[in-house]
């Protein structure tokens, strides 16, 4: 067989280690990072959903490809993970706590995914698990790192990548699990608006918002999400106060659509958006009050 046909043959890859090792700041451990390459049509963008979140289409070369699985650098040996800037930032007072928990990070995972492994590639079952680590590992990091925002972000990636679990492998929970994601994002998106105002928390240190990757929504995506989550995952057994916070939410919400306008900042796509979200929880307050 030729060289050109072993080459046809050869298949597309889809990720690679980066050159300098890093330095797990809990361990010490050294190890490369993985990192998706884009290229040769690797990525096929379709639309995105009301999350904000984009699809792909599946490509003929490599299948089908999940680029968030990629974003959470983690340390192969103790499990501490984060967002790839956030990971030299723990705080020092937190780092014998964070060794301390190394096997409790394992144990945690292995509990959801028998078999995870972080030297080998990336998949969908270590992808989602990263997530899920640095949601918990975020407690360690400093406050002018926006760590409860971080924590939203990552629970709401986790949620989307249950979902593309449980489309994959029905059967096996990943749908109970994705709404316990989706919960734990509505909670944390909640608590990272309250924070801003109150500046308990700096957000100064956030170059992308999300909440997917290849958009910047800035902090009106981060106002949006946090509506639509609890829209559509808050308590709804209670209607006293869950007319109050649709209230509120409505509140929130008309502050993206506002001025009317889409430019840069505020494309015309989240404008759409939040308008029908703002009648859909019209409606349901009519609806709650008998109206």
């Amino acid at each position: 067989m030729g060289k050109e046909n072993q080459k046809e043959q050869e298949p597309v890859k889809v990720s690679y280690l980066l050159k300098n090792p890093l330095a797990c700041p809990v361990c010490g451990a050294d190890f490369r990072k993985e990192e998706m390459l884009t290229g040769r049509g690797r990525l096929i963008a379709r639309d995105t959903t009301e999350e904000l979140r984009r699809s792909y289409e599946p490509s003929k070369k490599v299948g089908e490809l999940y680029p968030l699985i990629y974003p959470i650098t983690v340390c192969p040996s103790c499990y501490y993970a984060s967002y790839s800037d956030d990971f030299p930032h723990i705080k020092q007072e937190y780092i014998g706590v964070a060794l301390s928990q190394k096997t409790k990070r394992a144990h945690d995972i292995t509990m959801l995914f028998p078999i995870v492994d972080f030297r080998r590639p990336r998949n969908l079952f270590s992808g989602t698990a990263s997530h899920i680590l640095a949601m918990g590992c975020y407690t360690f990091a400093p406050k002018d790192r926006a760590p409860t925002f971080k924590k939203g972000l990552c629970a709401l990636r986790a949620a989307w990548l249950f979902e593309d679990l449980d489309r994959k492998y029905p059967g096996q929970n990943y749908d109970r699990l994705k709404l316990l994601m989706y919960r734990k994002a509505m909670n944390f998106y909640e608590r990272t608006i309250d924070y801003a105002q109150t500046g308990e928390e700096r957000i100064e240190s956030v170059k992308h918002f999300g909440p997917d990757l290849d958009k910047n929504y800035g902090f009106e995506g981060v106002l949006f999400i946090a509506s639509l989550l609890l829209y559509k995952y808050g308590k709804k057994d209670d209607t006293e106060p869950r007319i109050q916070k649709l209230e509120n939410v409505k509140r929130t919400i008309s502050r993206i659509f506002g001025s009317g306008r889409s430019s840069k900042s505020k494309p015309s796509q989240i404008l759409d958006l939040s308008k029908d979200l703002y009648e859909e929880i019209g409606k349901e307050i009519e609806g709650l009050r008998g109206e």
